[in-house]
């Protein structure tokens, strides 16, 4: 999902739209309700695409921010938006340069998204600027497998291809790292096998990172 710019795909909102309506039925929902249940406050929902996540929101959320750069996504949304049971704020924005000041979101969900921003590291640095000291960066991303993983060789083989398909969307990304990196306690985030019957994305990160107070280059930086 590029942020470079606000763009629109009609065509592969749609074909989105499917896809994540089957992994709804397909038990990724319940991964969802897994991850968002540690959500409180005010929540920063970064890609919101159909909306699916708004239907998974705890009693501990009072209010959303949505950032969603495509149209047609945010025309697929609209009827969750409006259900929604505490307020929606939905923004056209880019990823690399969030307008929100600083330390005021109290937890961000990243759910297959960070796949497909153009430049990580950005991102996830206005990310953490967002979010309050101690803040919560709930994730469920499909990363790269493991190194000597076949998983990982089909995956080199696809990207080129995956890539153009997916809205730039990348099989390879070291996610959990990168989080660290940026100034993230990882030590609660995992990764197991979510989808065995699509392998290039079956990897996956899931869990809850915690903004430290400083950005360590180890992301194990005091609290």
């Amino acid at each position: 999902m590029s942020r470079e710019r606000e763009y629109t795909h009609p065509v592969f909102a749609q074909v989105y739209r499917l896809i994540a309506a089957a992994g709804e039925r397909g038990g990724f929902g319940r991964l969802r309700a897994l991850v968002l249940a540690e959500a409180s406050g005010r929540l920063l929902i970064l890609g919101l695409g159909p909306g699916h996540d708004l239907t998974h929101l705890p009693a501990a959320v009072t209010s959303v921010v949505a950032v969603e750069p495509d149209p047609s996504m945010r025309a697929l949304a609209r009827g969750r938006i409006t259900a929604c049971p505490v307020p929606v704020t939905l923004l056209s924005a880019d990823a690399h340069a969030l307008p929100l000041s600083d330390s005021s979101v109290d937890a961000v969900l990243c759910a297959c998204v960070l796949c497909s921003v153009a430049q990580p590291a950005t991102a996830l640095a206005e990310l953490r600027r967002v979010l309050v000291p101690g803040g919560r960066l709930l994730l469920l991303e499909h990363v790269a497998a493991p190194p000597g993983h076949w998983v990982g060789r089909l995956q080199h083989v696809l990207q080129p291809f995956w890539g153009r398909a997916a809205g730039g969307c990348s099989v390879r990304r070291d996610t959990a790292s990168a989080v660290a990196t940026a100034g993230f306690d990882v030590s609660a985030v995992r990764t197991t096998m979510v989808w065995p019957n699509l392998p290039p994305v079956a990897p996956t990160v899931l869990g809850t990172a915690v903004r430290l107070y400083e950005a360590g280059s180890d992301g194990r930086a005091s609290r």
